[in-house]
Protein backbone atom coordinates (compact mmCIF):
# COMPACT_ATOMS: atom_id res chain seq x y z
CA UNK A 1 0.00 0.00 0.00
CA UNK A 2 1.55 3.36 -1.37
CA UNK A 3 1.29 6.33 1.10
CA UNK A 4 -1.24 8.19 -0.59
CA UNK A 5 -3.53 5.06 0.05
CA UNK A 6 -2.56 5.03 3.62
CA UNK A 7 -3.39 8.78 4.06
CA UNK A 8 -7.09 8.00 2.15
CA UNK A 9 -7.90 5.02 4.49
CA UNK A 10 -6.43 6.92 8.17
CA UNK A 11 -8.52 10.10 6.59
CA UNK A 12 -11.85 7.90 6.32
CA UNK A 13 -11.10 6.09 9.62
CA UNK A 14 -10.38 9.06 11.66
CA UNK A 15 -13.84 10.90 9.92
CA UNK A 16 -16.51 8.69 9.31
CA UNK A 17 -18.51 5.19 9.62
CA UNK A 18 -20.12 3.28 7.06
CA UNK A 19 -23.20 3.94 6.81
CA UNK A 20 -25.01 1.92 3.58
CA UNK A 21 -22.58 -0.82 1.26
CA UNK A 22 -24.26 -1.88 -1.72
CA UNK A 23 -22.09 -4.43 -3.73
CA UNK A 24 -24.36 -5.78 -6.52
CA UNK A 25 -22.82 -9.14 -7.20
CA UNK A 26 -24.92 -11.52 -6.56
CA UNK A 27 -27.21 -12.40 -9.35
CA UNK A 28 -30.54 -11.83 -6.52
CA UNK A 29 -32.16 -8.37 -7.01
CA UNK A 30 -31.97 -5.94 -4.06
CA UNK A 31 -35.68 -4.10 -3.09
CA UNK A 32 -35.80 -0.85 -1.09
CA UNK A 33 -38.88 -0.25 0.85
CA UNK A 34 -41.83 -2.38 1.37
CA UNK A 35 -43.70 -3.83 -1.71
CA UNK A 36 -47.52 -2.91 0.16
CA UNK A 37 -48.10 0.29 0.46
CA UNK A 38 -45.99 2.57 -1.07
CA UNK A 39 -45.65 6.07 -0.20
CA UNK A 40 -43.00 8.01 -2.57
CA UNK A 41 -39.61 9.08 -0.59
CA UNK A 42 -39.51 12.26 -2.70
CA UNK A 43 -43.09 13.81 -3.43
CA UNK A 44 -44.26 12.05 -0.59
CA UNK A 45 -47.78 10.76 -2.03
CA UNK A 46 -48.90 7.19 -1.74
CA UNK A 47 -50.84 4.77 -4.05
CA UNK A 48 -53.98 6.85 -4.30
CA UNK A 49 -52.43 9.92 -5.19
CA UNK A 50 -49.84 8.53 -7.33
CA UNK A 51 -48.94 5.26 -9.54
CA UNK A 52 -45.90 2.99 -8.82
CA UNK A 53 -46.30 0.90 -12.08
CA UNK A 54 -42.48 0.95 -13.37
CA UNK A 55 -39.45 -0.08 -11.90
CA UNK A 56 -37.31 2.26 -10.46
CA UNK A 57 -33.77 1.40 -10.25
CA UNK A 58 -31.75 3.26 -6.98
CA UNK A 59 -28.99 3.45 -9.04
CA UNK A 60 -29.52 4.49 -12.68
CA UNK A 61 -29.43 1.83 -15.27
CA UNK A 62 -26.68 3.85 -17.24
CA UNK A 63 -24.31 2.79 -15.32
CA UNK A 64 -25.08 -0.96 -15.24
CA UNK A 65 -27.44 -1.67 -12.30
CA UNK A 66 -29.91 -4.06 -13.21
CA UNK A 67 -30.59 -5.27 -9.59
CA UNK A 68 -30.73 -2.72 -6.92
CA UNK A 69 -34.54 -1.85 -6.99
CA UNK A 70 -36.74 1.14 -4.89
CA UNK A 71 -40.16 0.33 -4.15
CA UNK A 72 -40.85 4.16 -2.52
CA UNK A 73 -40.36 5.95 -5.91
CA UNK A 74 -43.40 6.97 -8.30
CA UNK A 75 -43.36 7.08 -11.99
CA UNK A 76 -43.44 10.97 -11.85
CA UNK A 77 -40.88 11.08 -9.85
CA UNK A 78 -38.51 8.68 -11.86
CA UNK A 79 -39.76 10.14 -14.97
CA UNK A 80 -38.70 13.69 -13.55
CA UNK A 81 -35.20 12.87 -12.29
CA UNK A 82 -34.02 10.97 -15.35
CA UNK A 83 -35.81 14.03 -17.76
CA UNK A 84 -34.39 16.54 -15.76
CA UNK A 85 -30.92 15.35 -14.36
CA UNK A 86 -29.77 11.56 -15.45
CA UNK A 87 -29.91 12.40 -19.13
CA UNK A 88 -27.66 14.79 -18.05
CA UNK A 89 -25.11 12.52 -16.22
CA UNK A 90 -25.87 10.15 -19.39
CA UNK A 91 -24.52 12.91 -21.74
CA UNK A 92 -21.56 13.75 -20.25
CA UNK A 93 -20.66 9.92 -19.35
CA UNK A 94 -21.20 8.49 -22.95
CA UNK A 95 -17.72 8.36 -25.06
CA UNK A 96 -16.40 7.24 -21.97
CA UNK A 97 -19.48 4.53 -21.48
CA UNK A 98 -19.38 3.53 -25.42
CA UNK A 99 -15.24 2.24 -24.97
CA UNK A 100 -15.45 0.81 -21.38
CA UNK A 101 -18.15 -1.17 -22.60
CA UNK A 102 -21.46 -0.08 -19.77
CA UNK A 103 -24.05 -1.74 -20.48
CA UNK A 104 -26.86 0.36 -19.69
CA UNK A 105 -30.99 -0.46 -19.97
CA UNK A 106 -31.03 -2.17 -23.08
CA UNK A 107 -27.07 -2.55 -24.50
CA UNK A 108 -23.98 -0.89 -24.61
CA UNK A 109 -24.39 2.82 -25.69
CA UNK A 110 -23.66 3.84 -29.04
CA UNK A 111 -21.59 7.08 -29.36
CA UNK A 112 -22.52 9.47 -32.34
CA UNK A 113 -20.97 12.77 -32.46
CA UNK A 114 -23.37 16.08 -31.99
CA UNK A 115 -23.02 16.48 -36.22
CA UNK A 116 -24.35 12.85 -36.34
CA UNK A 117 -22.09 11.77 -38.94
CA UNK A 118 -18.48 10.10 -37.35
CA UNK A 119 -19.81 7.57 -34.65
CA UNK A 120 -18.55 4.14 -32.41
CA UNK A 121 -20.74 0.74 -31.51
CA UNK A 122 -19.37 -1.88 -29.82
CA UNK A 123 -20.85 -5.08 -30.97
CA UNK A 124 -20.29 -8.49 -29.22
CA UNK A 125 -17.08 -9.12 -31.69
CA UNK A 126 -15.55 -6.10 -32.57
CA UNK A 127 -15.74 -2.00 -31.87
CA UNK A 128 -16.85 -0.16 -34.87
CA UNK A 129 -15.74 3.20 -35.50
CA UNK A 130 -17.29 5.01 -38.40
CA UNK A 131 -14.85 8.41 -39.16
CA UNK A 132 -16.19 11.03 -41.70
CA UNK A 133 -14.59 13.91 -43.22
CA UNK A 134 -15.02 17.09 -41.57
CA UNK A 135 -16.34 15.74 -38.39
CA UNK A 136 -12.93 13.61 -37.82
CA UNK A 137 -13.53 11.94 -33.97
CA UNK A 138 -9.81 9.63 -34.21
CA UNK A 139 -5.96 9.78 -34.80
CA UNK A 140 -3.41 6.80 -35.17
CA UNK A 141 -0.18 6.89 -33.55
CA UNK A 142 1.52 3.83 -35.21
CA UNK A 143 4.76 4.75 -33.54
CA UNK A 144 3.18 5.19 -30.03
CA UNK A 145 0.55 2.35 -30.60
CA UNK A 146 -1.76 4.22 -29.74
CA UNK A 147 -5.62 5.61 -31.07
CA UNK A 148 -6.91 9.03 -29.90
CA UNK A 149 -10.91 9.62 -29.74
CA UNK A 150 -11.41 13.18 -29.39
CA UNK A 151 -15.20 14.08 -29.53
CA UNK A 152 -17.93 16.27 -28.70
CA UNK A 153 -20.41 16.07 -25.48
CA UNK A 154 -24.08 16.52 -25.95
CA UNK A 155 -25.11 19.17 -23.87
CA UNK A 156 -25.42 18.93 -20.42
CA UNK A 157 -25.81 20.68 -17.28
CA UNK A 158 -23.36 20.38 -14.27
CA UNK A 159 -25.28 20.44 -11.44
CA UNK A 160 -28.01 18.07 -12.81
CA UNK A 161 -24.91 15.42 -12.48
CA UNK A 162 -24.31 16.10 -9.13
CA UNK A 163 -27.94 16.19 -8.53
CA UNK A 164 -28.22 12.72 -9.90
CA UNK A 165 -25.56 11.46 -7.82
CA UNK A 166 -26.97 13.05 -4.83
CA UNK A 167 -30.62 11.86 -5.42
CA UNK A 168 -28.89 8.08 -5.98
CA UNK A 169 -27.68 8.80 -2.24
CA UNK A 170 -30.98 10.10 -0.75
CA UNK A 171 -32.21 6.83 -2.29
CA UNK A 172 -30.52 4.45 -0.43
CA UNK A 173 -30.01 6.25 2.59
CA UNK A 174 -31.91 4.92 5.77
CA UNK A 175 -35.52 6.67 6.58
CA UNK A 176 -34.10 8.09 9.68
CA UNK A 177 -31.38 10.48 8.35
CA UNK A 178 -33.44 11.53 5.87
CA UNK A 179 -34.54 14.17 8.60
CA UNK A 180 -31.28 15.94 8.25
CA UNK A 181 -31.51 16.10 4.57
CA UNK A 182 -34.91 18.14 3.99
CA UNK A 183 -32.96 21.22 1.66
CA UNK A 184 -31.59 18.26 0.30
CA UNK A 185 -34.77 16.79 -1.12
CA UNK A 186 -36.53 20.26 -1.89
CA UNK A 187 -33.15 20.84 -4.46
CA UNK A 188 -32.94 17.56 -6.08
CA UNK A 189 -36.57 18.25 -6.91
CA UNK A 190 -36.53 21.75 -8.35
CA UNK A 191 -37.76 21.76 -11.92
CA UNK A 192 -36.05 24.67 -12.94
CA UNK A 193 -32.15 24.92 -11.68
CA UNK A 194 -32.06 28.29 -12.10
CA UNK A 195 -34.77 29.55 -9.96
CA UNK A 196 -33.25 27.44 -7.32
CA UNK A 197 -33.39 29.59 -3.93
CA UNK A 198 -30.13 27.86 -3.23
CA UNK A 199 -26.55 29.15 -4.77
CA UNK A 200 -23.61 27.01 -4.14
CA UNK A 201 -20.79 28.65 -5.17
CA UNK A 202 -18.74 24.98 -5.21
CA UNK A 203 -20.22 21.27 -6.01
CA UNK A 204 -17.02 18.98 -6.01
CA UNK A 205 -17.70 15.55 -8.05
CA UNK A 206 -13.89 13.46 -7.25
CA UNK A 207 -13.76 11.13 -10.42
CA UNK A 208 -11.54 8.13 -10.83
CA UNK A 209 -10.98 6.44 -13.90
CA UNK A 210 -8.97 2.85 -13.61
CA UNK A 211 -7.31 1.16 -16.27
CA UNK A 212 -7.99 -2.31 -17.72
CA UNK A 213 -11.07 -3.80 -18.82
CA UNK A 214 -13.21 -3.31 -15.81
CA UNK A 215 -11.88 -3.12 -12.87
CA UNK A 216 -14.79 -2.43 -11.26
CA UNK A 217 -16.69 -5.69 -12.22
CA UNK A 218 -19.68 -4.61 -10.85
CA UNK A 219 -21.54 -1.58 -9.22
CA UNK A 220 -20.89 -0.38 -5.93
CA UNK A 221 -22.66 2.73 -3.87
CA UNK A 222 -21.99 3.66 -0.29
CA UNK A 223 -22.23 5.82 2.19
CA UNK A 224 -20.48 7.19 5.15
CA UNK A 225 -21.75 9.49 7.75
CA UNK A 226 -19.14 11.70 10.08
CA UNK A 227 -18.47 10.12 13.33
CA UNK A 228 -19.13 12.16 16.51
CA UNK A 229 -16.19 13.26 16.75
CA UNK A 230 -14.25 13.68 13.80
CA UNK A 231 -10.27 14.42 13.24
CA UNK A 232 -10.67 16.99 11.08
CA UNK A 233 -13.87 19.32 9.40
CA UNK A 234 -15.84 17.23 6.93
CA UNK A 235 -19.62 17.13 5.71
CA UNK A 236 -22.01 14.94 7.48
CA UNK A 237 -22.30 12.36 4.66
CA UNK A 238 -20.47 11.40 1.39
CA UNK A 239 -21.35 9.14 -1.37
CA UNK A 240 -19.02 6.95 -3.60
CA UNK A 241 -20.61 5.16 -7.08
CA UNK A 242 -18.04 2.88 -8.62
CA UNK A 243 -18.74 1.04 -11.86
CA UNK A 244 -16.83 -0.54 -14.98
CA UNK A 245 -13.82 1.86 -15.18
CA UNK A 246 -15.20 4.70 -12.90
CA UNK A 247 -15.87 6.07 -9.68
CA UNK A 248 -17.39 8.99 -8.38
CA UNK A 249 -17.79 10.62 -4.89
CA UNK A 250 -19.53 13.66 -3.58
CA UNK A 251 -20.24 14.78 -0.28
CA UNK A 252 -24.26 15.42 0.13
CA UNK A 253 -24.67 19.61 0.19
CA UNK A 254 -27.64 21.70 2.01
CA UNK A 255 -27.32 19.29 5.18
CA UNK A 256 -29.16 20.63 8.38
CA UNK A 257 -26.29 18.86 10.04
CA UNK A 258 -23.44 21.26 8.20
CA UNK A 259 -24.84 24.57 8.91
CA UNK A 260 -21.73 25.80 11.07
CA UNK A 261 -19.62 24.57 8.17
CA UNK A 262 -18.54 27.14 5.90
CA UNK A 263 -17.59 25.39 2.02
CA UNK A 264 -13.89 25.76 1.84
CA UNK A 265 -13.48 25.18 5.51
CA UNK A 266 -14.68 21.44 4.49
CA UNK A 267 -12.03 18.97 3.95
CA UNK A 268 -12.49 16.09 1.42
CA UNK A 269 -10.30 13.18 0.06
CA UNK A 270 -10.69 10.46 -2.09
CA UNK A 271 -12.15 7.36 -0.76
CA UNK A 272 -9.80 4.42 -0.97
CA UNK A 273 -11.10 1.35 -3.09
CA UNK A 274 -10.04 -2.05 -3.78
CA UNK A 275 -8.06 -1.14 -6.64
CA UNK A 276 -6.30 1.76 -4.83
CA UNK A 277 -5.33 -1.20 -2.14
CA UNK A 278 -4.04 -3.44 -5.22
CA UNK A 279 -1.86 -0.57 -6.35
CA UNK A 280 -3.54 0.27 -9.70
CA UNK A 281 -2.49 3.60 -10.72
CA UNK A 282 -5.30 5.82 -11.37
CA UNK A 283 -5.91 8.93 -12.67
CA UNK A 284 -8.02 11.64 -11.29
CA UNK A 285 -10.31 14.42 -11.61
CA UNK A 286 -11.73 17.15 -9.42
CA UNK A 287 -15.13 17.94 -11.14
CA UNK A 288 -16.77 21.39 -10.05
CA UNK A 289 -20.12 20.84 -10.95
CA UNK A 290 -21.93 24.03 -9.48
CA UNK A 291 -22.68 25.42 -12.68
CA UNK A 292 -26.59 25.79 -13.79
CA UNK A 293 -25.65 26.60 -17.47
CA UNK A 294 -25.94 24.18 -20.20
CA UNK A 295 -22.55 23.56 -21.28
CA UNK A 296 -22.16 22.85 -25.38
CA UNK A 297 -19.27 21.10 -27.52
CA UNK A 298 -17.43 20.31 -24.74
CA UNK A 299 -14.71 18.11 -25.75
CA UNK A 300 -13.41 14.88 -24.17
CA UNK A 301 -10.53 12.93 -25.62
CA UNK A 302 -9.86 8.83 -24.80
CA UNK A 303 -6.54 7.14 -25.67
CA UNK A 304 -6.50 3.61 -26.60
CA UNK A 305 -3.56 1.63 -26.64
CA UNK A 306 -3.44 -1.28 -29.25
CA UNK A 307 -1.08 -4.35 -30.09
CA UNK A 308 -0.87 -4.58 -34.08
CA UNK A 309 -2.89 -3.22 -36.62
CA UNK A 310 -3.82 -4.96 -40.25
CA UNK A 311 -5.67 -2.89 -42.87
CA UNK A 312 -8.40 -4.81 -44.34
CA UNK A 313 -10.55 -4.12 -47.63
CA UNK A 314 -14.15 -3.35 -46.32
CA UNK A 315 -16.54 -5.75 -48.72
CA UNK A 316 -18.52 -3.19 -51.32
CA UNK A 317 -22.18 -3.32 -50.64
CA UNK A 318 -24.71 -5.36 -53.64
CA UNK A 319 -26.52 -3.10 -55.41
CA UNK A 320 -29.97 -3.26 -55.97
Amino acid sequence: MNKATEYMMTFLENNYMPLVNHHLNENDKVYLGEKDNRICRFCKKDETETTFDSVAHAIPEFVGNKKLIAYYECDVCNSKFSRLMESHMGNYMNLWHTLSQVRGKKKIPSFKTTQDKSRIDIGTENVKIEDHEGDSIFTIDEEKKTITITAKRRSYVPIAIHKTLTKMALTIMPEEDLEDFKTTMAWINEEDHKKSPHDLKVLPVLMSIAPGIKPFPFVSCMLFKRKENPTDSVPHMIFLLAYGNFAFQIFLPLCSQDQNLQGGEMKLTYIPTPIDMNGIRVTRKQLDMSSKEKVREDEESVVLQFESMEEQEIPKKEED
